[in-house]
């Protein structure tokens, strides 16, 4: 059946070919690149159209088209074989999704879809949004990601992005790797987005500083270059040295002035505040206090 009967959107749809990657996650009992740091070999994962809190299939046809020119879901039943296209529809009881499983195991899947059985295998994939990333730049968004659709040519996109990045964050490394308070500056400020991360000794030598951001470079390198190219970079470090010195107190996500009985708010609200020039006393009174503690 000659697929140029469907609408613009699916038929650019159809002349793709898109691979099902699996995502290695660093970290666990195991490295990455460890035979069974995935799946184990002759397991399987089995993918279905997945079905919402109200017990209803969700609708993996979202984006066919049906006007007065095109009518992609008549046009699809007609080309895998199913006589009644209401059957497509996720709200009849034995509808064609129901039972329907793509198996994957730890190799993925290559799919061309102009071919009429791997393009049903990606309908049913990219219905699973909690399972299955959209793309491979968005593979790490959610922790229950387990492979990723990628487009013929978007790896090697998403390579060239990625060596762009890391030159960027060296140019940026560059211009703070001389100073062991700029080094220190940064890694508060990370400290205070990632609180996770561990805060810097006082006494950290040059050389700890750097491996330390050579390390954030390579396992955290989005963030790293969010932060030192954030406008309201010199704001939270003052703020994360007024919480240090205890000029502001922080308990779980609200900063508070000591001996106040309301908080100034969330990290958002202290930055707005600091930056109203409505402020500048109760910003200078930061400043002072900071300088005046020694580390």
């Amino acid at each position: 059946m000659e697929t140029n009967a469907y609408s613009k959107k699916i038929r650019e749809l159809r002349k793709k070919k898109v691979i099902i990657r699996p995502i290695r996650r660093k970290g666990g009992w195991v490295p990455e690149t460890h035979d069974s740091s995935f799946m184990n070999d002759g397991a399987n994962m089995g993918i279905v159209v997945p079905v919402t809190h109200g017990n209803v299939i969700v609708d993996p046809l979202y984006d066919f088209v049906k006007d007065d020119e095109y009518d992609d879901k008549k046009l699809f039943a007609r080309e895998i074989g199913v006589e009644d296209e209401t059957r497509l529809n996720v709200h009849v009881k034995k509808n064609y999704w129901v039972g329907n499983t793509v198996s994957l195991n730890r190799n993925g899947l290559t799919l061309e879809l102009s071919n009429p059985i791997d393009f049903i295998k990606y309908i049913i994939l990219r219905s699973d949004t909690n399972r299955i990333a959209p793309n491979w730049k968005s593979r790490f968004e959610k922790g229950t990601y387990k492979f990723a659709m990628v487009a013929e040519g978007e790896e090697i996109e998403a390579k060239v992005t990625k060596v762009d990045d890391v030159k960027e964050a060296y140019k940026l490394f560059g211009k703070i790797d001389y100073s062991v308070t700029k080094m220190k500056d940064f890694l508060y400020v990370y400290y205070l987005i990632k609180k996770e991360a561990k805060k810097p000794p006082r006494e950290a030598s040059v050389e700890w500083l750097k491996a330390e951001l050579g390390r954030i470079i390579d396992e955290d390198l989005q963030l790293f270059l969010e932060i030192l190219k954030d406008k309201a970079y010199d704001t939270k470090l003052l703020i994360q040295k007024s919480t240090n010195c205890g000029a502001l107190i922080r308990k779980k996500h609200l900063y508070y002035v000591p001996g106040a009985d309301k908080p100034v708010g969330v990290l958002d609200d202290v930055i707005e505040f600091i930056n109203d020039s409505r402020n500048q006393d109760f910003e200078m009174k930061l400043i002072q206090q900071v300088e005046n503690t020694k580390e």
